[in-house]
């Protein structure tokens, strides 16, 4: 149905199969971006004025390499980051922080109001 109305001759056909298998072989082709980098700016302008430019633009990059690292960098989420002696005693001589000790208190009310209830149900049967 969709055959074209002429055939093509033998010879241009083997010359396209013979490209097709050529192409094949051939490494892909690199993109080039289409934005322009600064440096491909830079090299309109003349030669002195360009050694200056790049220079600012190497110490900018570097500026901001420089801060990015520091945002990346792994950081200690301990107030303590090693400067007191490991062998020192600890500021609060207990396990448990306030925090758990007062949720241990609340659990422990709580499982003597259902323990109250739960033994004067039984009671009254």
């Amino acid at each position: 149905m969709n055959k074209s109305k002429q055939s093509m001759p033998a010879r241009a056909r083997k010359k396209m199969k013979k490209e097709l298998r050529s192409a094949a072989n051939l490494p892909d082709s690199v993109l080039k971006a289409d934005r322009n980098t600064p440096k491909a700016l830079l090299s309109r302008l003349p030669a002195k004025e360009q050694k200056k430019e790049i220079a600012a633009l190497k110490a900018f990059e570097k500026n901001i390499a420089i801060k990015k690292a520091k945002q990346k960098a792994p950081h200690s989420k301990r107030t303590n980051t090693g400067l007191i002696d490991v062998k020192s005693p600890p500021q609060i001589v207990h396990i448990e922080g306030r925090r758990w000790i007062k949720t241990i208190g609340k659990q422990t009310q709580a499982k003597k109001k259902v323990m109250t209830r739960q033994m004067t149900k039984k009671r009254s049967k």
